[in-house]
């Protein structure tokens, strides 16, 4: 392939551009592919998340931005001039079921969960029927480091940074800001089940490794529960410097306010929080008050800093037009689950000169490198998704009349997670 044809196949196509978010972005110009063999037919697509409940603070936020990017991608031409079709399920109990029903319907791909105990059920059923899905969460570290790592696992990917990242950006964070010598003492509330236990478990050893800290706490409050108030109690009487918590949507809204209300922002030096801010549209203004910094995982909207990277902006005021909400790393669960696919399989079209298969179509996502409006993204040859961790001083804007994060650290991938071919705990171990 001449030089041209090599950089429109790694992302320079107006289809790479447009889901970026930018009007110019490694393209010379808009040139269609020729001559390739491609179906007439749309793309049919699943996505599942929550759409009802508590969970649903994330949910539609990860449809709104799905929606978002097949919108984009329709209103720039399609993936190889084919139109996308996206149908969206409640993910519920019944993920698992969802997976199968889409794959018997035809879908072409599908998209999703949000749960990290549905994404572990998923798993060996999508290698079994062999239709890609690119979770959107589902974010259990332990899931491709040892459950099915890359030799067992050729259709099952994930966009979203898996738990140690997030974990360890939170576990520093707390360190860079009261100090190493001033936190002896940690704690824990997080949501009971395997998401949960596994935040609670990273962050311990990291903050242990790098503070020597003891923990004087730990609870696992059910997933949507509708009291906090025991595990408030026990961190009110030990006191620890620095208290984490993993919970999310309903979970982390229902801490905040029951923590205000019973002095619990009193009785510690900080909260880290490394999903905090997915439940940002929920906040009212005096939840944001204490000692809090709010993680959001792999996108926060003015990351990366808007005189280098215009995007952010942008995709605030159309977020804001079309659904009247603040994007948050949710959305862009949803909208870099399907950037990842839809500028892997143009890739490989420009590649094959034909539509891609599954198989083939998995070969081309490993390793696959993208931009979105957060930046720059890459698959690894495990599957996963690497990007910037994101945290942040909750706060309030006037401006926008909602929660932000103010004096945002920015966490590299490579920072906050293992080398391949290593666990997570194994490595930090190794510190």
């Amino acid at each position: 392939m001449d030089r041209r044809t090599v950089m429109k196949a790694v992302g320079g196509t107006a289809l790479a551009v447009a889901l970026a978010g930018c009007s110019d972005l490694l393209q010379e110009e808009d040139d269609p592919i020729e001559d390739a063999e491609v179906p007439d037919e749309p793309i049919e697509a699943g996505l599942q998340t929550f759409l009802e409940g508590a969970p649903a603070v994330l949910g539609v936020q990860a449809q709104y931005g799905a929606e978002t990017a097949v919108r984009r991608i329709n209103d720039n031409g399609g993936i190889a001039d084919r139109q996308v079709e996206l149908e969206v399920v409640e993910e519920g109990e019944e993920a698992l079921e969802n997976y199968q029903q889409f794959v018997d319907d035809g879908m072409d791909v599908t998209f999703g969960p949000i749960s990290s105990g549905n994404h572990e059920a998923m798993v060996p059923e999508i290698n079994d029927q062999g239709v890609i899905n690119v979770a959107t969460d589902g974010t259990v570290t332990t899931l491709y480091e040892e459950d099915h790592p890359p030799e067992d696992n050729q259709y099952s990917f994930r966009f979203q940074n898996h738990d140690v990242m997030e974990a360890l950006a939170a576990a520093i964070e707390a360190v860079e800001l009261l100090g190493e010598d001033e936190i002896d003492t940690y704690a824990g509330i997080n949501p009971g089940y395997a998401f949960g236990f596994d935040e609670q478990e990273i962050f311990a050893a990291g903050i242990e490794q790098l503070t020597g800290a003891e923990l004087v706490y730990e609870g696992f409050p059910d997933l949507g529960t509708d009291d906090m108030s025991t595990h408030i109690e026990e961190v009110n009487s030990e006191e620890p410097d620095v208290l984490f918590s993993s919970c999310w949507g309903g979970d982390a809204t229902l801490l905040l306010e029951q923590g205000h209300g019973a002095g619990m922002f009193d009785n510690v030096e900080l909260l880290v929080g490394p999903v905090l801010y997915g439940s940002a549209n929920d906040l009212s203004e005096d939840l944001t008050d204490g000692p809090i910094r709010a993680g959001s995982r792999n996108f926060y909207w003015d990351q990366p800093d808007t005189e280098r990277w215009s995007p952010g902006d942008e995709l605030v005021a159309e977020v804001q037009d079309e659904y009247g909400v603040l994007p948050t790393a949710h959305f862009m669960s949803g909208y870099g689950a399907v950037t990842a696919w839809a500028t892997a399989a143009e890739k490989a079209v420009r590649l094959l000169g034909r539509w891609p298969d599954q198989e083939e179509l998995a070969e081309v996502l490993t390793n696959h490198g993208f931009f979105t409006p957060a930046g720059y993204h890459t698959i690894g040859p495990d599957h996963q998704g690497y990007s910037n961790a994101h945290f942040g001083e909750l706060a309030w804007s006037g401006e926008y009349d909602a929660a932000v994060i103010e004096d945002v650290n920015v966490y590299a991938a490579k920072n906050v997670s293992p080398p391949q071919g290593q666990t997570s705990l194994d490595w930090i171990e190794s510190w």
